[in-house]
């Protein structure tokens, strides 16, 4: 089942294919949020139910480019257009000093910098969402 392609995510999400950019963004929505997975392994593969295509990802899958407030939770949203909710479900996580978030089943996403600078600056250090803080940052 497994095949050979060349699927490549970038740090920034964009999406590629045998060395070219995924100008489509509709493609690279699908592929995102229908045949995006990742195994115990922390492999990733677009997977139908008939192939198979290991992908190779820089960094995370995803980038933060947006944030909203729903009530007194926050809300983010990917580059690929799925919204999250920050809270117990979908918590922030920091790595290396950077905020990510489970996305679904496994993929994360990065805040990325425009975001995250503008959560610091509306929220300061921590952030609180769906009844619980996070912290945005280590000084």
């Amino acid at each position: 089942m497994e095949q050979t392609g060349d699927f490549r995510i970038a740090k920034d999400g964009t999406w590629f294919h045998d060395g070219g950019e995924i100008k489509r963004e509709a493609l690279a929505r699908l592929f995102a949020t229908r045949a995006l997975k990742v195994d115990e392994e922390g492999d990733y593969w677009l997977a139908t139910p008939y192939e198979k295509y290991p992908v190779e990802v820089e960094d995370v899958p995803f980038v933060i480019v947006n944030y909203d407030k729903d009530g007194g939770d926050v809300v983010l949203k990917t580059n690929m257009g799925e919204v999250v909710k920050v809270g117990p479900s979908h918590p922030l996580e920091l790595r290396n000093n950077i905020p990510y978030i489970d996305v679904r089943d496994g993929l994360y996403a990065r805040l990325g910098r425009s975001v995250l600078y503008n959560l610091i600056e509306e929220y300061g250090a921590e952030l609180e969402s769906g009844g619980k803080t996070y912290k945005l940052g280590e000084l």
